[in-house]
C-alpha cells in the first residue's frame, strides 16, 4: 500500500485534502499518514501544522511514497526542489489545486507512481489529471511504470531511457522469455525474440538472472520474489555469512537484487553476522520458532546435532519454504553456514494480461473528439485494444497511436461486435468506440445481445454526447422540454412505424430530434417527415440544422417548418423541430421551460 503524505496552505485546501484522505482510503491502495497545515490554520481545521513547508518536505520527502500538495504547483516545486535525486529513488510528487479541477503529476510518474496517484485523486475530486509523460500522452507501453506494477526492480537505467525512446521512435523493441513467466499479449512496438534470426538491438527481459543478455543492450527487469534461509553457528563472521550467501545465489544463477526476503530461526534474532546481512542488503528478517519450521510441509534434509541444537533438523531449506514459494537450491553447507533459496514464483503480467475479460462499449461524442469524456479517455487510455468501424477508429488512432486496432467495414456491426466479444473472451479488455452514445443508434445493445451467450465477459457502457446534445448545443437551447429523438433510416425500421412515431410525438407537441434525415436512397424522406409532422404543428414552428458536428465544416441554420421541409440535408445534417413555444432569442433556438413565468408569479 502506497504511504501519502497531504500538505495544504489553505482553509478550502484542507477541506479538500480530508476528502482527498477518504477517497484515496476507498481505493485500498493509498494510505493517508496525515494531514498538515499552516500553524494558523490547522486548530481551526483540525489537523496538525508544519513549522514550515521546508521543515515539513524534508521530514516527508524519500520517507513516505507520495506527497500530495493541494495548492499552487510552484509552492510545491519549491518545497521539493532542494531534496530531488532520480526517478528511480524520488517520492512521487502530485499537486492538486484547491478545487481540484486537476491533478499534476510532478515528480516520479511512473516508478513512483505519480501517474496514477494524479489519476486516483482526480476520481475523488472529479477533475482531470494532467499526465504529461511522453509514453502516456502517446498511449505506448511504458516499461518503467509497467516494471512498478509488477514489482520488478530495474536493474540498468540508461537502457530503460532507450527502450522507452526507442518505442517513442517507432523503432522495435524486443522482449526475451526467461527464468520468470510473463503472461498476457505482447504491446506494439514489442516484439519477442526469435528462435533464430535477427534479434532487435535493445529489449529486456524479465529475469532473476543478470548474466543472461539476449539482446546487445539488455534490460533486466528482476522481481523481488526470493526468500534466502540462513543457519550458522553463534559467533561467524559477517564477511563469511556473506560469502555463502552470495555463493549459493551465484549457484542458483540469481542475482542478489532478486532477493526480498532473509529467514531463518528465532534464536538467530540476536546474531550479528544475520542482522548485518539483512540490514546491508536491504532485505526483510524473517524468524521462525522450531514449531514453526517443523510444521513446514515438504521433504527435507534433516541433522539429529541440529536437531539436538535447536529443536529442529534442518533450518535453512524450511525457513526459506516458509516464506512461501518453491525450493530451487537445497542446503549449500560450508564454514559452519547452510544457505537454502526459495522463490515465489508469481507471473509478471502485461497490461494485456486481464484476470478478467472486459470490454467497454465507448461513445466518442459527435464529431472529432473533442466532446470525448474523461471517462471514456481513461478507458482508451488503459484498454488493451481499441475496436470499432474504421473511421472511428482512424480517431482515436490519432490520440492513442501506439495502441493496437481492429476494424471493420459499413454495416458489419454483427461482425464487428462479435470480434470485439471474442477478443474480450482472451481475457482482454477492449474497447469498441461509437460515434456519439453507444446506447443511442450505438453497438451497445447488439453486444449486450450477443453477450447473451458469452457470461464470461464483463460489459461496460460508457456514455457519450449524443448528435441530439451536440447539436443542440450549437443551435441554442431547444431541448430544454420534453423531446422525442427519431431516425428517418427505414434500414431497420418499417416507414410506416416511423410515420406512427412521427405522428405521435407531433400531436404530444414535442420538441423533435431527425437522425438519418436523408441520403441519396432516400432524398425525399425529410419533406415526408415535415408533411406529417404539418398535420398537427404550425408551419411557423420554429426548427434548425446542424451539419458536421464538432467537424470541421460545422454549420447551422434557424428557420421555420416551412422552410425545413425543402431545405437541403444530408446524413451528417441532424435535425431539430421545435413544439409550439420555441422560439428565436437573438438568432438562436430555444425552447422555454417556464423559468422565466414561474418567477414572475
Amino acid at each position: 500500500m502506497t504511504r501519502v503524505s497531504i500538505a495544504a496552505f489553505t482553509e478550502a485546501g484542507v477541506g479538500l485534502a480530508k476528502a482527498l484522505a477518504a477517497g484515496l482510503a476507498k481505493t485500498n491502495e493509498y494510505q493517508v499518514n496525515g494531514i498538515s497545515t499552516t500553524q494558523r490554520l490547522a486548530a481551526a481545521c483540525g489537523v496538525e501544522a508544519f513549522p514550515s513547508l521546508a521543515a515539513w518536505t524534508a521530514g516527508h520527502f524519500a520517507v513516505d511514497d507520495a506527497l500530495v500538495f493541494v495548492g499552487a504547483c510552484g509552492i510545491a516545486v519549491r518545497a521539493v526542489a532542494p531534496h530531488v535525486a532520480d526517478k528511480l529513488r524520488d517520492s512521487a510528487v502530485v499537486c492538486v489545486d484547491e478545487r481540484g479541477l486537476f491533478a499534476v503529476p510532478l515528480l516520479s510518474g511512473h516508478v513512483g507512481g505519480a501517474n496514477d496517484l494524479a489519476r486516483a485523486v482526480a476520481e475523488v475530486t472529479g477533475g482531470q489529471a494532467a499526465i504529461s509523460t511522453a509514453t502516456d500522452v502517446n498511449g505506448l507501453f511504458a516499461v518503467d511504470e509497467w516494471a512498478r506494477e509488477n514489482g520488478l526492480r530495474i536493474a540498468e537505467r540508461q537502457v530503460a531511457k532507450e527502450v522507452s525512446a526507442r518505442l517513442l521512435a517507432g523503432e522495435p523493441v524486443g522482449f526475451a522469455r526467461a527464468d520468470v513467466a510473463v503472461e498476457g499479449p505482447l504491446l506494439q512496438g514489442v516484439s519477442e525474440l526469435p528462435a533464430q534470426g535477427t534479434a532487435p538491438e535493445v529489449g529486456f527481459v524479465v529475469t532473476r538472472n543478470l548474466a543472461l543478455r539476449p539482446f546487445a543492450s539488455t534490460l533486466h527487469l528482476v522481481p523481488r520474489d526470493v526468500c534466502v534461509g540462513v543457519g550458522c553457528k553463534r559467533g561467524t563472521e559477517p564477511s563469511v555469512l556473506e560469502g555463502r550467501v552470495d555463493a549459493a545465489l551465484q549457484a542458483a544463477g540469481i542475482s542478489p537484487s532478486a532477493v526480498a526476503q532473509l529467514a531463518t530461526i528465532d534464536l538467530k534474532a540476536d546474531e550479528p553476522a544475520v542482522l548485518h546481512l539483512a540490514r546491508s542488503r536491504g532485505w526483510s528478517l524473517r524468524l521462525f520458532s522450531a514449531d514453526q519450521l517443523a510444521a513446514v510441509p515438504g521433504e527435507f534434509s534433516s541433522s539429529d546435532f541440529v536437531r539436538q541444537t535447536v529443536g529442529v533438523g534442518n533450518v535453512c531449506e524450511r525457513a526459506a519454504a516458509a516464506c512461501g514459494g518453491r525450493l530451487v537450491l537445497r542446503k549449500q553447507a560450508g564454514d559452519g553456514v547452510t544457505v537454502a533459496v526459495a522463490v515465489d514464483e508469481g507471473p509478471a503480467r502485461f497490461p494485456g494480461a486481464a484476470r478478467e475479460a472486459r470490454l467497454s462499449i465507448v461513445g466518442l461524442g459527435p464529431g472529432a473528439g473533442d466532446d470525448l469524456t474523461l471517462r471514456a479517455w481513461r478507458v482508451l487510455r488503459e484498454c488493451d485494444v481499441i475496436v470499432g468501424y474504421t473511421v472511428y477508429v482512424d480517431l482515436v488512432r490519432r490520440m492513442f497511436p501506439g495502441k493496437p486496432t481492429l476494424t471493420t467495414g459499413m454495416r458489419r456491426e454483427v461482425e464487428r461486435c462479435q470480434l470485439a466479444l471474442d477478443e474480450a473472451a482472451k481475457g482482454r479488455h477492449v474497447a469498441m468506440v461509437c460515434s456519439g452514445d453507444p446506447g443511442v443508434y450505438g453497438m451497445a445493445g447488439l453486444c449486450l445481445e450477443l453477450a447473451g451467450g458469452m457470461p464470461g465477459v464483463r460489459i461496460d457502457v460508457v456514455p457519450g454526447v449524443t448528435a441530439a446534445n451536440g447539436g443542440a448545443a450549437v443551435l441554442g437551447a431547444p431541448l430544454m422540454h420534453d423531446f422525442a429523438v427519431i431516425s428517418l433510416s427505414d434500414l431497420m425500421t418499417p416507414r410506416e412505424k416511423i410515420r406512427a412515431r412521427l405522428e405521435a410525438a407531433a400531436q404530444a407537441d414535442l420538441v423533435i430530434c431527425l437522425y438519418n434525415p436523408a441520403s441519396r436512397k432516400r432524398a425525399d424522406y425529410l419533406a415526408w417527415a415535415c408533411d406529417v409532422v404539418l398535420a398537427h404543428k404550425s408551419p411557423q414552428t420554429v426548427c434548425g440544422t446542424v451539419r458536421n458536428i464538432g467537424r470541421a465544416g460545422e454549420e447551422w441554420e434557424v428557420m421555420t417548418l416551412a422552410q425545413l421541409r425543402v431545405a437541403s440535408v444530408d446524413m451528417f445534417t441532424t435535425v431539430f423541430i421545435g413544439n409550439e413555444a420555441t422560439r428565436v432569442v437573438d438568432g438562436r433556438m430555444v425552447t422555454p421551460r417556464g423559468y422565466l413565468q414561474r418567477g414572475r408569479a
